[in-house]
């Protein structure tokens, strides 16, 4: 009698054992945005791969593996949101952190659609928080360091013409831009016709710029930035 011929499959770190793990979490992140959370399912996962369950239990052994994998990949996309904004440098060479803001708000505000697909599943992980601490942790740690590194750039090319900004902590100024940042996706992701997209841009700007740059006040009142 003649022997089987073993099933080999790709060793763990293979090109082709992160493409096929790359694509069990394409089509889990697929289901969420499309289903919901609640309808992920590994059943889901293999039609959506053309998997069997064998080949899908040995690159994720259980579906909250492929959950966690889904949310690493939010917090790639997460850091994929600011890449590049540290590279801007001003006139003088220095971290050019209103030139930061500035690129930022025109991205976010741009009229094509930006990171839908990190806003998605953004919102759906927000909603586990309650009880996937987890979850919360790694997203505050996230988030905690986009605030750190936006901070050290204000220290050190920030020149506000506003007296309240050098009464508060570079903390606190990223984290007022940070939520500014986070309102306007969230209301464009529900709706993205909520408002003229020019005119809050020119709102945003004007608004921001005493806390960043040195600003000239014309006959009006009105103060611009230089």
């Amino acid at each position: 009698m003649g022997t089987k011929t073993p099933n080999h499959r790709p060793p763990a770190d293979s090109v082709i054992a992160r493409a096929r793990r790359e694509q069990i979490v394409e089509a889990a992140v697929g289901i969420i945005i499309s289903q919901g959370l609640h309808n992920l399912s590994l059943s889901k996962i293999e039609r959506e791969t053309r998997m069997k369950r064998g080949q899908l239990t040995y690159y994720f052994p259980t579906k909250e593996d492929i959950l966690l994998a889904v949310f690493d990949r939010l917090l790639a996309l997460l850091i994929s949101q600011v890449h590049g904004l540290d590279d801007i440098k001003d006139k003088h060479g220095l971290p050019g952190i209103w030139e930061m803001i500035t690129k930022a708000l025109t991205t976010v505000l741009g009229r094509s659609p930006v990171g839908w697909e990190f806003h998605a599943l953004q919102y759906t992980f927000l909603a586990q928080m309650a009880h996937r601490e987890d979850f919360r942790e790694k997203l505050a740690t996230s988030f905690g360091e986009m605030r750190m590194g936006m901070g050290a750039h204000w220290s050190v090319s920030a020149n506000p013409t506003a007296v309240l900004a050098k009464k508060v902590s570079p903390k606190t100024i990223a984290s007022l831009f940070q939520a500014i940042m986070h309102g306007l996706t969230m209301q464009l992701a529900v709706d993205p016709d909520a408002f003229d997209r020019g005119e809050m841009l020119e709102l945003c700007v004007g608004l921001l710029a005493p806390l960043f740059i040195k600003t000239t006040a014309k006959k009006t009142g009105r103060e611009r930035p230089q």
